[in-house]
């Protein structure tokens, strides 16, 4: 099998049109003809990545986050980008993106994040790209943060409380918006959502929230992503299993971890 079957599959999982138009995916370096020996997935590419995936034999890399997100970007000498790039060049490794289309496709990150979080009644609006569910049962405002920053993992979970809400007050209608917030909020209130489940927002966009009444929780970026890399890399060994094993492909995911630690408490991973 060569990376272009890999590819294929890849992009009818999450198809290239539903990216935003400021997005990037793709081929970001190496040649998709290439014989596949094995692939790892990740959700940012570093270059420790780099350096075990030429140790392991792997030469196809799928990220989420796109390696190069501006196509035009002048890539310095000496750069991190550069040093990834020429890493990339040396050991023959193919890198491709999916992003938003991957935030957006069915059974894609958001969807993924939905099942999670335990939801029901899912409804997409705006050429799917906003996702809204319901509890099955109220749940408090702060019963609903704490089990939901316990099944995540998140050291540094956030919440954005309006005025007028109170911790103890019930909660039903959810909205999900994995990774960074996009700041959208008509389709919030116009269908009455108690609180937004995201990754980070920016200040102004929380400020935002809180004058319209609307809860937010922050999970981080990290944690409302990394299940749906690995849903992606599950479902494509279970599509392609048979091509897989004939050519003796292992599928792995990056062993990276989150980024952010809570030093109060919980102390640094040794």
């Amino acid at each position: 099998m060569t990376h272009n079957d890999v590819v294929q599959w890849i992009d009818y999982f999450a198809p290239k049109e539903l990216a935003c138009e400021w997005d990037n995916v793709g081929l970001m370096t190496g040649d998709l003809n290439d014989k596949t020996k094995n692939i790892l997935f990740c959700l940012d590419l570093t270059l420790s990545d780099i350096i075990m995936a030429a140790k392991s034999n792997v030469n196809l890399i799928i990220t989420h986050h796109p390696l190069i997100f501006d196509k035009e970007e002048i890539i310095k000498d000496g750069s991190l980008l550069r040093q990834k790039l020429d890493a990339l060049e040396k050991a023959k490794i193919t890198v491709y993106s999916a992003h938003t289309n991957l935030d957006f496709a069915p059974g894609g990150i958001n969807d993924v994040l939905f099942r999670k979080l335990k939801l029901g009644d899912m409804k997409k609006y705006d050429n799917d790209t906003h996702v809204i569910g319901q509890l099955s049962a109220p749940e408090t405002l702060g019963g609903f943060f704490d089990r939901i920053s316990a099944d995540f993992g998140s050291f540094n979970a956030k919440l954005i409380k309006p005025k007028g809400l109170e911790i103890d007050d019930n909660v039903v209608s959810v909205a999900v918006c994995c990774g960074a917030f996009d700041g959208e909020t008509d389709y919030l209130v116009n269908n009455k959502v108690d609180v937004v489940v995201t990754g980070e927002m920016k200040l102004s966009r929380a400020l935002e929230l809180m004058e319209l009444g609307i809860a937010a929780i922050e999970l981080g970026h990290y944690e409302t992503e990394i299940s749906g890399i690995k849903s992606l890399a599950a479902h494509l060994k279970k599509s392609m299993q048979g091509q897989l094993e004939q050519d003796g492909v292992a599928v792995r995911i990056s062993p990276n971890t989150n980024p952010y630690y809570d030093i109060i408490g919980v102390g640094l991973p040794e």
